[in-house]
């Protein structure tokens, strides 16, 4: 499937992003407007290292923020007890990567803190969902925006071409 710039897509089913702890305001500016984007619901898991209304927050998402699917939780624990579903967590750590899985309509995509990624507990208690972004080993890691995005078009890119779950139309 070819986008040209005249085109627009239109999802019908994507994902959830779930940002545990968040610290940087303009990384889940970027992720909450990739976000409106792209059909998916953003979920916020506190302490978050701003303030919901942080002016940076608000510069990176621009005007998009109507367009957004967005909740808040006041703890891991208040997440996992609401959503106990598919859940995919994204780790530095895992052994599989993202072109192992197959991704559905709805999984939640789990992403760890700028400086601290995902707690060693949530990490051990779902050791078979676990998965990285392939890398040269000559880096740690890449900045929580460009991971949503990667990990997310990735699972967009499956539903488009297995499970025709999105529509190129025109503008």
């Amino acid at each position: 499937m070819v986008i040209r710039s005249k085109q627009k897509l239109k999802i019908y089913k994507s994902f959830n992003i779930v940002l545990v702890e968040p610290e940087i305001p303009p990384n889940t500016g970027n992720i909450a407007r990739l976000c409106a984007a792209t059909n998916t619901k953003l979920h916020l898991i506190h302490p978050l290292g701003f303030e919901i209304n942080d002016k940076h927050l608000k510069r990176a998402g621009l005007d998009y923020w109507h367009l957004l699917g967005i909740e808040e939780y006041e703890s891991w624990k208040e997440f996992y007890l609401k959503h106990s579903v598919k859940s995919w967590f994204i780790s530095t750590r895992g052994e599989k990567t993202i072109w192992d899985v197959e991704f559905n309509p709805g999984d939640y995509l789990i992403f760890g803190s700028e400086t601290k990624g995902l707690s060693e507990e949530i990490l051990n208690s779902n050791k078979n969902s676990v998965i990285s972004i392939p890398m040269n080993g000559k880096t740690r890691s890449l900045n929580l925006s460009t991971a949503v995005g990667i990990v997310l078009y990735e699972g967009l890119r499956q539903l488009a071409v297995e499970k025709k779950l999105f529509e190129v139309m025109p503008i």
